[in-house]
């Protein structure tokens, strides 16, 4: 059995491991270019609908994971591969990511100007407000 002092270094270790990764949803049908998930590890898939838009029909929704190693390959390919009228995200440690066809927007959860012009520009391209609740998913990124 572990003593304490080894049980606290084990789990420093797991949160460590964890902050060194960057979670987010990734929509199927809003690529473009599917070869995105290639580079993420695909933690869980889910089928849902959008908050209010029941019409488009039943969509995948992955639940992602993205090193930092692949970062900025993955930003990069994403504002390609993300069709019009979609986003995703990515978030760790208390920052968000959140990407639209080409443009990006990063942010804490204080930085309220940040978020309301993301929030403003998705509102601008015809994504529904109920979808852009930013502050929820800096904490719980594949909420």
């Amino acid at each position: 059995m572990l003593s304490w002092h080894w049980r606290a270094k084990l789990s420093s270790l797991k949160q460590l491991a964890y902050g060194c990764k960057w979670r987010g949803v990734i929509i199927e049908e809003s690529l473009e270019d599917k070869s995105l998930l290639d580079i993420v590890r695909i933690v869980k898939t889910e089928k849902a609908t959008l908050e209010n838009e029941k019409e488009a029909g039943v969509l995948t929704f992955h639940k992602i994971e993205v090193s930092d190693a692949k970062k900025e390959e993955f930003l990069k390919r994403a504002q390609k591969a993300i069709k019009d009228r979609y986003y995703l995200h990515i978030c760790r440690n208390g920052i968000a990511i959140v990407v639209y066809k080409n443009k990006v927007f990063e942010f804490s959860g204080n930085e309220t100007e940040k978020i309301t012009a993301a929030r403003n520009y998705g509102i601008s391209i015809g994504i529904l407000r109920e979808q852009l609740e930013f502050e929820a998913l800096i904490d719980t990124p594949w909420a």
